[in-house]
Parts: structure tokens; sequence; C-alpha cells
């Protein structure tokens, strides 16, 4: 109940008439920008539809009840109506309107150790990491407020429709955050798991290399990802019990290196000294930007990619020169450990397909609305205009209704693997290695499904935008 009370004033913080306790610089940009947004470019979150299918459709109140509230943190409509509620301020009011200056400015690399992030962005991650968003469902030992996984699923959808690269940040957070938990020893998650899931540290996953690829490639255009090609050295470094050097070179790493936060975890890939081939010999290490100390480690980014899109995100290549680094789990059962990782960026990846449906789908409603030409098929809609809405006509009307369906649908399909996920976190907290299995598996089954479909239909819905025009 006492996260349940945080949630609440949390909440209540990021209301409109709060919103001046954001720092006032972000606030400021945000108000600017969001003047300019408005006329297409706003993010207007669809409340009524999602009310729709968490209360209506999925029963989420339901299956709220149903779990058991000495392993999570109760969650009823209350809670769940705060937060979504809280978030639709924040994405309307800050997230949104930083979203095109972020692709337009970009984040700029100005020496290994620093990049700088495109204008707002800092600001409103603060903001965020200090209202309690990061932490919202992980375990309270390590700060978190313990709460289901299905109301931060729920929450991130709004975030990626307002601002995908922004949410990159903490969302690969989330997925190192979920891999420690799941496999680093006691010392680890003591260490490193407070300062992530409050939002003071970010996190990464380092997996491609240059020479990692399944097809011929240039020196400045690697193509595919083979992890059995995996080069990067971890020598246990002599004295420094559990300590690696850590040497390598690693590519498209999302937010890599920015300025978010002054430290950046690191799950890295990379191969023990006698290690069998292959993807066999792969182990897992945590190799922070910086040691507890402050000292900066000895890795750094050598250039970031230019990502059609995604300007905002730094896709950084590091390099890892003797850097310190610890291993998380069992020796050669890196792979295995990282797609705990991996299936959290799955399902964020098929977020990321309905966000991208949403947002299509509402700038294509508001130009379909404004764009005038010619008269309606069955006679004219608007005869005190010189012309009808182009929305009167009957293929622009099949491609809005397709786009909502696209957004709809999937919300739906994430919404019940939410679901399962709430079942799994339950499992994992209260010990139940049977039932963490049987519901690991379902979402291991269903998660690259809905990531490979709705990613699918969510650009087929964006090219629908596109043909509207």
């Amino acid at each position: 109940m006492r996260s349940a009370l945080r949630v609440s004033q949390r909440a209540h913080r990021l209301r409109p008439q709060s919103a001046p306790g954001a720092p006032a610089s972000v606030a400021e940009a945000a108000r600017g920008a969001l003047a300019a947004a408005m006329s297409s470019r706003a993010y207007h979150a669809p409340l009524r539809e999602m009310n729709f299918l968490l209360y209506d459709v999925h029963n989420f109140e339901g299956h709220y009840k149903g779990l058991n509230e000495e392993v999570l943190t109760p969650c009823d409509r209350e809670t769940v109506d705060m937060v979504v509620d809280a978030t639709k301020t924040m994405c309307e009011d800050v997230l949104a309107p930083l979203n095109e200056g972020g692709d337009r400015v970009g984040s700029v690399w100005k020496d290994p150790n620093t990049v700088v992030t495109a204008p707002g962005f800092k600001d409103a991650y603060k903001m965020y990491a200090e209202n309690g968003w990061q932490a919202l469902s992980f375990p309270e030992q390590y700060g978190g407020q313990g709460l289901p996984m299905s109301l931060a699923l729920v929450q991130s959808e709004m975030i990626a429709a307002a601002n995908w690269t922004w949410l990159m940040f903490p969302g690969l957070s989330k997925g190192a955050i979920n891999t420690i938990i799941a496999h680093g020893s006691e010392d680890l998650k003591d260490e490193w798991l407070p300062s992530l899931i409050s939002g003071e540290m970010t996190g990464t996953m380092c997996l491609t290399e240059p020479q990692a690829h399944t097809a011929p490639r240039s020196p400045t255009k690697p193509c595919g990802s083979d992890l059995g090609q995996v080069t990067t050295k971890a020598v246990p470094i002599d004295g420094a019990e559990g300590e690696y050097s850590i040497s390598g070179t690693k590519i498209f790493i999302s937010c890599g290196e920015h300025d978010m936060t002054d430290n950046i975890v690191h799950c890295v890939l990379a191969r023990l000294p006698d290690a069998p081939a292959g993807t066999a010999g792969i182990s897992l290490f945590l190799v922070p930007k910086r040691l507890k100390t402050g000292e900066l480690n000895n890795l750094g980014t050598s250039r970031i990619e230019d990502k059609m899109g995604c300007h905002g995100s730094p896709t950084c290549q590091l390099e890892f020169e003797g850097a310190k680094g610890w291993l998380i789990g069992t020796p050669n059962r890196g792979l295995n450990h990282m797609f705990t990782f991996i299936n959290t960026s799955r399902l964020g990846t098929a977020v990321q397909g309905i966000a991208a449906a949403e947002l299509a789908f509402q700038n294509s409603l508001w130009y379909a609305k404004e764009r005038r030409s010619m008269r309606s098929l069955s006679g004219s809609k608007e005869p005190d205009q010189v012309a009808d809405a182009i929305i009167h006509q009957p293929s622009v009307r099949t491609m809005l209704l397709t786009q909502k369906a696209v957004a709809e649908g999937g919300r739906s399909m994430v919404y019940e693997c939410a679901k399962i996920a709430d079942l799994m976190q339950q499992a994992e907290y209260a010990g139940d290695d049977a039932a963490v299995k049987q519901h690991d598996g379902r979402l291991a089954f269903l998660t690259p499904i809905l990531k490979g479909f709705l990613t699918e239909v969510g650009k087929e819905a964006a090219d629908l935008g596109i043909q509207g025009r």
C-alpha cells in the first residue's frame, strides 16, 4: 500500500496544474514546442479506447484482484487511472513536443565519453526518474514500487507514441534491470539495481560486433548479426576476485553514451579464456561507464550512427579497452541470460508497432478532416465549402479504419500478453519455479509473434498515412 500511495502522490505531481514542478527548461521548451506541434504532430492519448480494452474486454480489474497482494503491490482501478492520467499529461505536454526537435537536432558526439542529447531530453528524463516512473514495476527491496508489469506496459505505449527515441533510454534500462534480477549475484543486485531502478543510471545491451555478419559487407556497412562470431575478450584480473578485463568492439549500441545520466551500465557479451567456440562459449558481463569510485572505466564511444528517424537516440560504436566488468550468471551461458533482455526488448518493439499505428492514425485523421479536394461521390457533404474534406471519400475512410484497427487490435494483443507477464512476475517474486517456467514458455512463444506482426502492420499503417496525403 505504501507503494500505491507513492504512485498517487507522483501522479498528482504530474497533473496539468502541477506541471510547473518540472524543471523550468523542459517546461518552457515543451510549452513553446507544443504550440507549433498542435497543428498536426501533437499526440493525444486515446484514453477512451485504452479504458475499453482494459476494463470491458480484458477485465483488468478482475485480473488485479486475482493477484497475490502478499507478493505484488495491490493495484486497483484508481491506481491505474492515476498512472494513466499522469502519463497522459507527461506525454502530451512534455514528450510529444520534444519529438520532432529530437530527430532534427539529434544526439551529438563530442568525445569518447560525451554525447549530448537533443534539447529537452535530459530534463524530461530527470522529471520522469524523479517522479518514480522507472521504478513502477520493479521489486520494492531494490527501491521499486512492486506494481504489476502490465501497468508499466500500458504506460510505455503512450510514451512510445509521444516520443519513441526518448523512450529508448529508460526502456533499455528495464531490460538491463530484468537481466540482473534474473541472473545476477546478490552482490551485483545490491550494488547496481537501486541506482538503475531509481533512474540514476541507465542500461544497455551490447551484442553485435563489426565482424559478426552473415553476408558480404563493406567495412562501414555491417549486415546481420551472428553472435557465434563474438570475439570480445573477458580475462580474469589477477588479485581481484570476480573482476574481469573486457576488451573488444561493439556496434549498434542504442543509448550507449549520453548525458541523461552520469553512469551507464552495459550488459556485454564476451568470451572467457578457453571458452568453447560459437554461442556455447559466450558469457555475460556487467561493465559500467564509471566505477563505483566515480572513476571512468576503460571504455568509450568512437562514433554514433546516422540512423534515419532515430537521431534522438544515439546508436553507438563502443570500444572496450581493458574495462572492468563482473560476470552475470553462469560462465558460457551468456546468450541464454541475454534472452531475458531480448524478450523485454521484443515486447517493447511490439509496443512500438502499436505506437506507430496510433500516431499515424491520429495525424491521418487530422489531415483528412482539413484537406479539401473535390466532392464526395455520394453528393456534397459540405456545400458551403469550396470542396469536401477528403475524409468523406470511401478510400480514405478505408485507410483510416485500417490504421485504427491495427492500433486497437495490436493494443489488445499486448494487453493480453501483459496479463501473462504479471503472472510470471508474481511467480518470480514468490519463487515458484514451476509457474515461472509455465508463464515464461507462453511469453517466449508469444513475444516474437507480437514483435514481428505488430511492427509489420504498424509500418503498413504508417504507409497508409503517407498514401492518404
